[in-house]
């Protein structure tokens, strides 16, 4: 049921355009605003030298004019190098190559072309730290044993398809498309609007994503990712806002808290998976059902709490959607497990919805009290909703 969409764009490239940088081959003096997007100063008695496509950095540098370029367009060649890009663009087989050097700053301006950004830390080395601030990503980027943070400016950045490898990877008020894919990483996404696109989680760990507008931007997590943290999100117009699939790490659990998950397919899809926990969220308008819990794990006793959340107009279009049993799924909550991984529900409410608040044949829950709306199927001695 998830909405994985990978597809990476790629803009043409037209040839090479030489020259269009200033190089400050002497030391420089970089102002950065309180946003980190200041012009660099040079340094007084600095020279110029004329920097072409393919050139291998070492200095700061300050773009006087785009640069596009049918091959690398630069290669940072020293440690803590700034490159200024003024509003200009560059274009490249990828715009900027960082091979295993720390403290790149790329700033203000859009790096294009069959690939954006290209990071490489050295695996035997603690991961290289690079800062990309109100940048516009116009082509995919990728990060190997790299600390990415990108954008920590209102305004003017955006990610376009980013894959990650051993990173910690940072996204603040971006405007994100097509994809996100971290294995092995940690992601932070904050106050950003992802569009048209997915975010995967594969094998990745105490990501926080919070107070961002997914907008036909499913998430899927899989493969033993763990310690994951969704709250305060809007989740709305895919076919899941959230899939989970395989199973988790035993004893540690994601959590989905405090979001808008509204006119979804599905809310919360999750099949074989032990540890989560979805507690205090708005289900609304959910065209099949607020949250399916599908599951033939034989792992642990009472993994997963559901609770706190309220369920209003889910169920109404239903999209022909049937459990592994063959029951048709249809409302606010759907569980259907063994005996062996009950679900906890407690405190649950529902309203208006096109089916039970919560359906869960008898022994496959556990009752936390407090739930309120129509339960199925009956008679199931465990389970009570007032």
């Amino acid at each position: 049921m998830s909405n994985r969409k990978s597809g990476l764009g790629a803009a043409r490239l037209s040839g090479t355009v030489r020259a269009g940088f200033a190089v400050l081959s002497g030391a420089l003096t970089v102002a950065l605003t309180a946003a980190g997007l200041g012009a660099a100063s040079p340094a007084s008695a600095a020279t110029t030298a004329a920097v072409q496509c393919g050139d291998v950095v070492t200095a700061n540098v300050v773009l006087t004019a785009d640069l596009v370029c049918s091959g690398t367009g630069l290669t940072i060649g020293a440690d803590n190098v700034t490159v200024n890009l003024a509003g200009r663009t560059v274009s490249g087989a990828p715009a900027v190559s960082v091979p295993d050097r720390s403290g790149t700053k790329l700033v203000n301006g859009t790096l294009t072309g069959s690939q954006a950004v290209v990071a490489a830390g050295s695996q035997l080395t603690s991961p290289i730290p690079l800062t990309i601030s109100r940048v516009r990503l116009r082509a995919a980027t990728r990060l190997t044993n790299t600390t990415a943070v990108i954008g920590q400016a209102p305004g003017g950045c955006v990610v376009t398809g980013l894959r990650a490898q051993d990173s910690w990877v940072t996204i603040d008020r971006c405007e994100v498309r097509e994809s996100v894919h971290l294995r092995q990483s940690t992601g932070t996404v904050r106050a950003s609007t992802l569009i048209s696109g997915s975010l995967g989680l594969e094998h990745s760990f105490r990501g926080r994503y919070e107070d961002n507008v997914f907008d036909d931007f499913s998430v899927s997590v899989y493969d033993l990712s763990r310690d994951n943290v969704f709250i305060r999100n809007v989740m709305k117009n895919t076919d899941s806002a959230f899939y989970f699939s395989m199973p988790q790490s035993p004893g540690s659990t994601n959590t989905i808290q405090d979001n808008d998950i509204r006119n979804n397919d599905i809310g919360v899809e999750s099949k074989d998976v032990v540890g989560l926990t979805v507690k205090g969220n708005r289900f609304t308008g959910n065209r099949t059902a607020g949250v399916l819990i599908d599951n033939n794990l034989n792992f642990y006793e009472i993994q997963d709490w559901i609770s706190d959340n309220l369920f209003t107009g889910n169920g109404k279009q239903p999209s022909g959607v049937k459990d592994r049993d063959g029951n048709p799924v249809r409302g606010g909550i759907h569980v259907r497990t063994i005996s062996a991984s009950r679900i906890n529900l407690a405190r649950n409410t529902g309203r208006l919805n096109g089916g039970h608040l919560i359906w869960a044949p008898a022994g496959q829950v556990v009752d936390g009290g407090g739930n309120r709306g129509p339960c199925g199927p009956v008679p199931n001695p465990d389970l009570t909703c007032s």
